[in-house]
């Protein structure tokens, strides 16, 4: 497995651990309490309560659900919502699919709130040595060139993230430490007795735990970074984590008690900083801030990868900027983060309004996930029966708690996440579906029945030479089996005739890093057929596997490379390949169902906005020809 073989525990891959996994959920410090105790004077049942409540939620969800039971659904030693999926998808029932689309438009639309409430929450703490300090274009200002930078690859400032983040962490821990000595009593809020009684006394209780719940909002990192640190490094490293966030909201629950009867007139994390160290605090809390918004930007980015490999996404441009194909930079994602992060920032201006807007996509996630994780553990029967459902109630009353109280913020910001996350899920809704349609709409012919006519336009020399070798890629699993569109491409209107006809077909494989083909010869010499079994996370690249592929055929004596022309045989120069990409249209009428109409439209409209064939599979200039293929409902 990858991660037994590749993710050894070592004090170095510990603190890369912390640099990659917990900016997200270790910077919620910046703004919990402030969510919490905002809008309220300050009480003990208050404060206790909050941060009972904390404790639990960080315990069931973050420590239970993803520490000890999700992260052992890998997937070759990945994780995420996409991967949890492909582990279930060929046993549970279909609508699966849905789930995942679900859990992951709401993983997009929480990467751009996340930078954007991180950010300004940093740049608060900073107001308080530089009261000048103007946060929305600072905040803009740092948006622009975190994200300037993702082109250039994270694998050099990535080294940095660690340590930088142990220093962060390690500041928590000395500023909590250092709050808690004025109020030790404060540990006795760890007691679930002080959650219980602020649930059923307090008047805005189901805000307070809305607001709550901004404290585990990280943790759905601690299983989509599964595959880039390994589940041992997680799991030990978060005993470290839990232990500095907790006791830093404990200080802030100390700091909070010696201001009881007041309304909170400042964020509490500020509060509890010496005013000495407040200009280095403020420069170490943006920094973290700022790899939190980094690790969100590369989540997004491993999300849509992932989307199209299943499917549910119209094709873009990703490029590997760094020698790790696992980083990659989508510039159509990235911009469109930017936007939406600058947006935020215009619209809300402060952290506290943006709380409201913070949680409730993240709770859908986790929901999506508890889903498939039913399903992934029947499967495996990795329990009995009965445990599973008493796990799996346990998850779904806490998160549907959750979702209950930040549900409360709609029309105060909650409504644009989920507006944001159903414009995400509507995308691959379309996407997803109207590629059924056109799969059941494309007709395909036995093969046999055409390859007469095919070895006839072959062997006659009247027809000039298109090409030595002749490649299409075709959808189809079944290797009998043939697009009708191909072999008319061969022999209508211009016949193209070719010594060797080629099938080309990409197979996704469930495993993340699969790469293997399997080489067919149809007819002998005349048509070859390639199967390539890729994994999610690997990229069709054609000028890469095809070549490749075909050396080796031809080193193993499967097949022959010999130029058409014997002058040029002569000279040892090699035969030349061409691709043909039928880029297939149909045509849209008003007897077809309203529901097929929409999906079809949409999707046509996508693929405007998307890449073109020949640049997802990577095709070389002037190695291919397009022609579009009519077809009738």
């Amino acid at each position: 497995m990858k991660d037994q073989q590749q993710h050894k525990v070592t004090f170095a891959s510990l603190i890369v651990t912390l640099g990659i996994v917990y900016g997200d959920i270790g910077t919620s410090p910046l703004y919990v309490f402030t969510a919490i105790a905002g809008h309220d004077v300050l009480t003990q049942e208050l404060i206790y309560g909050g941060i009972s409540l904390i404790f639990w939620t960080l315990t069931l969800q973050a420590t239970f659900k993803y520490i000890f039971i999700t992260l052992n659904a890998d997937n070759n030693g990945e994780g995420g919502i996409f991967a949890l999926y492909s582990l279930v998808r060929r046993r549970a029932p279909k609508w699966t699919i849905y789930v995942a689309m679900i859990g992951c438009a709401a993983l997009i639309a929480d990467g751009m709130i996340t930078p954007a409430i991180s950010l300004t929450s940093s740049l608060e703490v900073a107001q308080k040595a530089l009261p000048s300090l103007p946060i929305v274009p600072g905040v803009i200002a740092i948006l622009i060139a975190i994200f300037m930078f993702q082109q250039f690859g994270t694998d050099t400032i990535g080294k940095f993230f660690g340590p930088l983040m142990l220093i962060w962490f390690t500041m928590l821990i000395v500023l909590g430490v250092g709050a808690i000595m004025g109020h030790p009593e404060i540990f006795f809020a760890l007691n679930p007795y002080y959650a219980v009684k602020l649930f059923q006394h307090h008047h805005n209780a189901w805000w307070v735990v809305g607001a709550v719940f901004l404290c585990v909002t990280g943790a759905e990192a601690l299983y989509s970074d599964l595959g880039h640190v390994g589940k041992r490094n997680i799991q030990i490293s978060w005993i470290f984590v839990k232990i500095a966030l907790m006791l830093n909201y404990l200080g802030q629950g100390a700091w909070m008690m010696e201001h009881v009867g007041q309304k909170l007139y400042a964020n509490p994390f500020a509060g509890i900083m010496p005013h000495w160290f407040v200009p280095f605090g403020s420069a170490i809390s943006t920094i973290a801030a700022i790899i939190a918004s980094q690790a969100l930007i590369t989540g997004s980015f491993s999300l849509i990868h992932e989307a199209l490999r299943i499917k549910t996404w119209f094709r873009i441009v990703v490029y590997h900027p760094s020698k790790h194909r696992s980083q990659m930079y989508i510039p159509f994602v990235n911009w469109l983060l930017f936007a939406g992060c600058v947006f935020v920032v215009l619209f809300f201006k402060k952290s506290a309004a943006m709380e409201a807007a913070y949680g409730i996509a993240i709770t859908i996630a986790m929901l999506s996930t508890t889903l498939l994780l039913y399903f992934y553990l029947t499967s495996r029967k990795a329990m009995p029966q009965w445990a599973i459902y008493l796990l799996i109630a346990l998850f779904l009353a806490i998160e549907g708690v959750f979702f209950s109280a930040n549900i409360q913020k709609i029309g105060h910001g909650a409504e644009f996440a989920l507006i944001l996350g159903g414009v995400f899920f509507l995308v691959m809704f379309t996407v997803y579906n109207a590629k059924l349609i056109t799969k059941q709409k494309r007709n395909v012919i036995m093969l046999s029945k055409v390859l007469p006519t095919i070895r006839a336009v072959s062997q006659d020399e009247g027809i000039p030479l298109f090409s030595s070798h002749l490649v299409f890629l075709t959808s189809t699993r079944k290797k009998d089996l043939i697009e009708e569109a191909i072999p008319q491409s061969i022999y209508q209107g211009q016949p193209k005739r070719a010594d060797v006809y080629w099938l080309l077909h990409f197979s996704e494989e469930d495993e993340p890093y699969t790469n293997y083909y399997k080489f067919t010869e149809l007819e002998a010499g005349l048509i070859y057929r390639l199967d390539f079994h890729l994994g999610y996370k690997i990229h069709p690249d054609v000028s890469e596997f095809f070549p490749r592929a075909v050396n080796e055929l031809a080193a193993q004596g499967k097949i022959q490379l010999k130029n058409h022309y014997p002058a040029l045989q002569e000279h040892n120069v090699g035969p030349d390949f061409r691709f043909v990409l039928l880029d297939t249209a149909f045509l849209i009428s008003p007897v077809m169902p309203i529901r097929e109409q929409l999906l079809l439209k949409g999707y046509l409209l996508l693929k405007k906005i998307g890449v073109s064939a020949e640049s997802h599979f990577v095709l070389e200039p002037g190695t291919w020809v397009k022609e579009q293929v009519i077809v009738n409902d």
